[in-house]
């Protein structure tokens, strides 16, 4: 595969995609992918569809292919299940992570390293103190709780964030328990003594994306990000694959930066 544009080092490409069913991306789906949307509700319908023509959409842009032509492997690296893994595009000299919500698609691209987003909605006032206890290290819970009452559902959706951006960069899922990571500093740091669970070394760094209202986004990579390119995906499928632009260009796409 050639690459056309994948983003430079220390760039990661962010692509927000709002969730809604579009007809012309639906002959984007392979057949393992319509067999998957057997038996789901209509938005778990349009979520499904959004993210896995998206993302074929998107790759198209880099490795110069036909979005339909496009392979990418969800082997898992830790169990060889086919379907749970990170998604990869075997021979692509890029890396990407995918993260959805109910109305939001987030696909992040690097050309260096590897990626691990998460994009979440704010969670109900009710459900904190349950969700706290489940995600937070007792430090961050302990500081959690010094906030201002009005201030905690944010502070925990990013806290949130951080650690599923992590694990999903290391393939781990939530098979690390996430009060188990530390997320306060830049890095994350691993408090379990579970000789079997590790972090990439060197630790992956956390940076913090703009997300839409009542969503917060985080990304872990494995080499320090100093930039982030965020770009719009046009709804149509195009006849012919149209190189990604550079840096310049391909802010250009929205013809301004979202105000997310």
């Amino acid at each position: 595969m050639d690459l056309h544009a994948a983003p430079a080092p220390r760039t990661c490409d962010v692509w927000l995609v709002p969730v809604r069913r579009r007809e012309a991306w639906t002959r984007l789906l392979t057949v393992p992918d319509r067999e998957h949307l057997v038996g789901l509700d209509q938005v778990a319908t349009e979520v499904h569809l959004t993210s896995r023509a998206a993302q074929r959409l998107i790759l198209s842009r880099y490795l110069g292919v036909a979005p339909d032509e496009i392979t990418v492997d969800r082997t898992c690296e830790r169990c060889g299940d086919p379907q749970h893994g990170r998604p990869q595009v075997p021979g692509a000299a890029l890396d990407y992570s995918v993260s959805h919500t109910r109305a939001w698609v987030l696909v992040a691209v690097v050309g260096d390293g590897r990626v691990g987003a998460d994009l979440d909605a704010r969670p109900a006032d009710g459900d904190l103190d349950d969700l706290a206890a489940a995600a937070l290290t007792p430090a961050e819970r302990r500081s959690w709780r010094r906030l201002p009452a009005r201030e905690r559902a944010d502070a925990l959706l990013a806290y949130w964030t951080r650690k599923e951006a992590t694990t999903k960069l290391t393939g781990h899922g939530l098979t690390i328990p996430l009060r188990d990571l530390d997320v306060t500093g830049p890095r994350p740091t691993l408090l379990t003594r579970d000789p079997a669970v590790r972090l990439p070394y060197p630790r992956p760094y956390l940076t913090h994306v703009p997300a839409p209202a009542n969503h917060s986004a985080a990304l872990a990579t494995t080499t320090h990000v100093d930039q982030v390119r965020h770009l719009v995906l046009p709804d149509a499928v195009p006849d012919v694959v149209v190189p990604l632009p550079t840096a310049r260009g391909a802010l250009e796409l929205s013809g301004q930066m979202p105000s997310w």
